[in-house]
């Protein structure tokens, strides 16, 4: 069976290589929609840029594919928050992120997955 989460070294090493490295953040309700939240990190030059989306949630079993979830804040594909920091752990806190389970850019639909099937 093969590991999911990247330890927070591996996921620094992942954006030095240039990839993308997201956090599923779970749902909550806004005016009365089931909604969704997940973070994304890129390497920009010697900061990290972390972005906070927020999406109502559309999905099921069938239908994972978060990216393409209607935005909760704007009919525009924007995150909600931005931050940048010098590490990814620092980008994350900023957030408001306190539990570090990076996964690979598009593991976060098997996240999303697990969250569907846990019933929250």
């Amino acid at each position: 069976m093969s590991r999911r989460y990247l330890s927070t070294t591996e996921a620094e090493f992942a954006l030095q290589r240039g990839k993308t490295v997201e956090v599923f953040l779970g749902g909550f309700l806004a005016h009365g929609q089931k909604c969704i939240r997940w973070a994304s990190f890129n390497n920009r030059g010697a900061e990290v840029e972390g972005q906070l989306w927020e999406s109502i949630d559309q999905g099921s079993e069938d239908y994972v594919d978060i990216y393409t979830f209607e935005s909760l804040s704007s009919e525009y594909d924007e995150p909600v928050r931005v931050e940048v920091a010098e590490n990814i752990e620092l980008a994350a806190s900023k957030l408001g992120i306190e539990e570090f389970k990076f996964v690979n850019q598009g593991v976060v639909q098997d996240e999303y997955i697990s969250y569907l099937r846990a019933g929250t």
